[in-house]
């Protein structure tokens, strides 16, 4: 009797599932659309019409209105780093500079002491540092720090970490906390 209502169940999520896959939704209207502008116009539409239906959305900072923006919609300004998600460095740097952003400076080598070895998987470990982050190697080999001694975080390139021990041996490492 219980697989009878579980398969029920599933059944008409299924038929649901279906059913919501069926119905057309307004963006593939709005891409349909030949003229740029239109297109354009039509995609606000639907995006002001979706965040209208969805549940109290967080407060926006309001931008200051100019004349040629009191006739169209605008969407709330995005910081920086939400603008980047999901960009490959390249891509970031190629933002930045076509919005006049200086580069970051590259991230400071951290010097701690490790507080904590944590084994995960054989010759790969994971090291609670005194300031509270957690870094684990991501390569096997045997790295051989101990709690108090001090280790080297430094940056290389494509955005890899090397974690360099007492001892002058280095592994690449990733945070993990």
């Amino acid at each position: 009797m219980f697989i009878r209502i579980i398969n029920a169940v599933v059944l008409s999520a299924l038929l649901l599932t279906a059913a919501v896959a069926r119905q057309p939704d307004a963006f593939d209207a709005c891409a349909q659309e030949q003229d740029p502008a239109a297109r354009l116009s039509c995609f606000d539409r639907e995006t002001a019409a979706r965040h209208a239906r969805s549940p109290a959305p967080a407060p926006a900072t309001t931008t200051k209105a100019t004349p040629a923006s009191t006739a169209t919609a605008t969407p709330a300004a995005t910081s920086t780093a939400d603008r980047d998600i999901g960009l490959d460095a390249r891509q970031r740097r190629k933002e930045r500079r076509e919005r006049g952003e200086p580069e970051p400076p590259p991230p400071a080598p951290i010097v701690a002491r490790v507080v904590r070895v944590i084994p995960r998987q054989p010759y790969i470990s994971a090291f609670e540092l005194d300031n509270g982050q957690i870094w684990e190697q991501s390569e096997a080999m045997n790295f051989p720090a101990k709690p108090q001694e001090e280790v080297t975080i430094r940056p290389g390139v494509l955005g890899a970490f090397f974690l360099k021990g007492a001892d002058g041996s280095v592994v690449r490492a990733h945070r993990v906390k």
